[in-house]
């Protein structure tokens, strides 16, 4: 029986890669979930090593890190987590494939376009027969009947994700969406570089890659537009989590087929969108909230503002509540209880 007092089959869970900030976060978050078992996580560089031991702000749990055997761990899990760099999950992917659930927070299966994914990633991609196999894992813009079935969810970047969230009541509805989006720097990974060092960042401010950024084609696909539509200004912030964006966006009128879907209807199923008078970091930070607010400026103009946690809703987070779609749970299991860290 477990914490609930509800009897159900433990989902065992491996995680390949567990040493990044998203492994980390995905492992602090199934930890705490009533209906999982961890069975195996993984990592090359540290076979053999106690969690504890590598991260000791995880030393209360009986975690041994254990090189990646696919065979192995295709037979201990229902569902794999794979926490791997982009571009180096292809291989990974498709050697699980029909042995197990996988669910891919890399950007290895998120387009089923072989040619937006190789000119964002600059690279081949080596299995693109598997991207049709696959399920883009954004629960509040998929049908879930579509990710409870799915055998490879892959789940959407953290920028895309927001700007989705923001734009989605317009879909097919948009003439021009422009939008800055602010960033922390757990955004930019474990691995220091000269533009994400500490040093650096914790006063300063810049952006980078506009309208090249490589969640351009995710945003366009669920807002419905062209690349030329879309202004997409990605901005490092001085904080560490979370993701603060503004959208201001001009729409279709009636005569041009306009159907703005009413956002408090669109999203009165949706338990982690919390529509908010006013967005701010410090309100979902720690948490699987999206918080959002949408103002009309005139007939055809709007401006949306959004926030998320990059680590939580904008990876493990979403990763753990396609978990609770895939297995038959209730979607907020083991991420409701996630209140925002605050102040």
């Amino acid at each position: 029986m477990d914490r609930f007092g509800d009897f159900k089959m433990a989902t065992r869970i491996s995680i390949i890669g567990i040493t990044g900030y998203t492994g980390l976060e995905l492992l602090r978050i199934l930890n705490a979930h009533p209906y999982v078992e961890i069975a195996n996580v993984t990592s090359r560089q540290y076979d053999g090593m106690a969690i504890g031991e590598l991260y000791p702000h995880l030393s209360h749990m009986d975690i041994i890190i254990t090189k990646p055997d696919i065979d192995l761990i295709a037979n201990n899990s229902d569902i794999v987590f794979l926490c791997l760099p982009h571009k180096t999950a292809q291989d990974t992917v498709a050697d699980l494939h029909g042995k197990v659930k996988i669910i891919d927070l890399s950007a290895d299966f998120r387009l089923n376009d072989v040619v937006a994914y190789e000119k964002y990633y600059n690279v081949s991609h080596i299995h693109p027969k598997l991207l049709k196999s696959s399920v883009y894992g954004a629960p509040e813009i998929t049908e879930k009947h579509k990710i409870e079935l799915a055998t490879i969810v892959a789940n959407p970047g953290c920028f895309a994700l927001l700007c989705q969230l923001m734009l989605f009541p317009f879909a097919g509805s948009i003439k021009q969406a422009n939008i800055m989006a602010v960033t922390g720097s757990s955004g930019s990974g474990k691995t220091a570089n000269k533009g994400t060092h500490h040093p650096v960042r914790s006063h300063n401010m810049k952006s980078y890659n506009i309208n090249k950024h490589r969640h351009i084609p995710e945003i366009c696909a669920t807002a419905k537009i062209n690349e030329e539509q879309l202004n997409f200004v990605p901005t490092s912030g001085s904080f560490t989590r979370g993701i603060f964006a503004t959208a201001f966006i001009d729409i279709k009128n009636i005569k041009e087929g306009a159907q703005v879907q009413n956002v408090q209807e669109i999203y009165k199923d949706a338990p982690f969108i919390r529509l908010q008078g006013e967005v701010a970091l410090a309100n979902i930070v720690g948490s699987n909230f999206c918080d959002l607010n949408y103002t009309q400026v005139s007939d055809n103009s709007y401006i949306v503002q959004g926030a998320l946690d990059n680590l939580v809703k904008g990876a493990a987070g979403c990763a753990v509540q396609n978990m609770n779609i895939m297995c038959g749970y209730d979607e907020t299991t083991g991420l409701i209880s996630l209140s925002p860290l605050y102040p």
